[in-house]
């Protein structure tokens, strides 16, 4: 493979990341340039192989430079992604926001890898959000021996789901109530509340699953990492629970746990040999299964699924 020259297009938190499990994969990168969609602060800066890494403006780039950009941004930053795909460059968008658009697939890692045949269309490629990353892969083994004909999902958003500065956000909120100081009168609370998140994520879960039946409720809560979700899958048959156990033991991206949360997934997952989708709570109910799922999702969802899926891409081409 020749040597790659990799554009990543993120948030200083989730750029580190990203950094970290390009550094720990078999990728041949000949050189790694952070295009700051989102300027970051003068203290902050990446190294990838001991070496500071190169920051460009959004107006300086020339995105024929690079032969991927790791793209995790807003759908109004999405010209961004047109002008690298334009350019020749493939573009994984990390956060599925061209999912809807005509031609472009979306792919999670070993679950329908077959749709990356379509890259060259437009030579974009989505990787979804990270909730629907979470629910395909916790689905997809299940599905292999079940069919199933609905599925309800509860997901807890933890601030780290949004950006760094709301994990900020939530530490500085926390520490001022706990000591009897007010929050601002028009001040969004994220600290000891929940709220309810509104998005639609039906067109990227019917590119992967077009038939299945999926009821999704998300939910802010105030946690700084993890993102938690209780599923509830039913079938039209009864489901044997070690043919559940024996497919989620038999695959690489998962690890069955007696009991786990958000909270200490985020702090014991560094490397690609720990980071996990864990699952946990698992049992039967009638006609369906309910279990418990927790992954880093920047680190899980984000950085170690993209470079999954960028090393999918160029070992194809290779």
């Amino acid at each position: 493979m020749n040597k790659l020259n990799i554009a990543i297009a993120a948030e200083f938190d989730l750029c580190e990341k990203i950094a970290d499990f390009l550094q720990q994969s078999e990728l041949n990168v000949g050189q790694l340039s952070i295009v700051e969609i989102y300027p970051f602060n003068e203290e902050q800066g990446v190294r990838f192989n001991n070496k500071a890494v190169a920051q460009i403006a959004t107006e300086d780039v020339n995105w024929g430079d690079f032969d991927c950009v790791l793209f995790a941004g807003e759908t109004a930053q999405a010209t961004h992604i047109a002008n690298a795909a334009e350019s020749g460059c493939v573009v994984i968008d990390m956060l599925g926001v061209c999912a809807s658009i005509s031609g472009v697939p979306v792919v999670v890692p070993t679950v329908n890898d077959e749709q990356l045949g379509n890259l060259r269309q437009r030579n974009i490629v989505c990787l979804p959000n990270p909730q629907v990353s979470q629910i395909v892969l916790a689905l997809a083994s299940l599905m292999e021996h079940y069919p199933l004909n609905q599925v309800i999902i509860s997901s807890l958003l933890p601030a780290s789901y949004h950006s760094g500065e709301t994990v900020t956000k939530l530490v500085g909120q926390t520490a001022r109530l706990l000591n009897g100081i007010p929050l601002d009168e028009d001040e969004q609370r994220l600290a000891f509340d929940v709220s309810p998140h509104h998005h639609d994520f039906s067109v990227q879960l019917s590119k992967i699953f077009p038939s299945l039946n999926v009821v999704l409720h998300s939910i802010q809560v105030p946690v700084f990492y993890g993102l938690a979700q209780k599923i509830s899958a039913f079938s039209d048959y009864a489901i044997d629970i070690d043919v559940v156990k024996s497919a989620y033991q038999q695959n690489d991206f998962i690890q069955l746990d007696e009991k786990i949360t958000p909270v200490l997934n985020g702090e014991q997952e560094n490397n690609e040999e720990t980071v996990k989708l864990h699952i946990s709570d698992l049992k039967v109910i009638e006609n369906g299964v309910e279990f418990w799922t927790v992954a880093d999702e920047q680190r899980f969802n984000l950085a170690f699924l993209a470079i999954n899926l960028l090393a999918r891409i160029f070992n194809q081409q290779s």
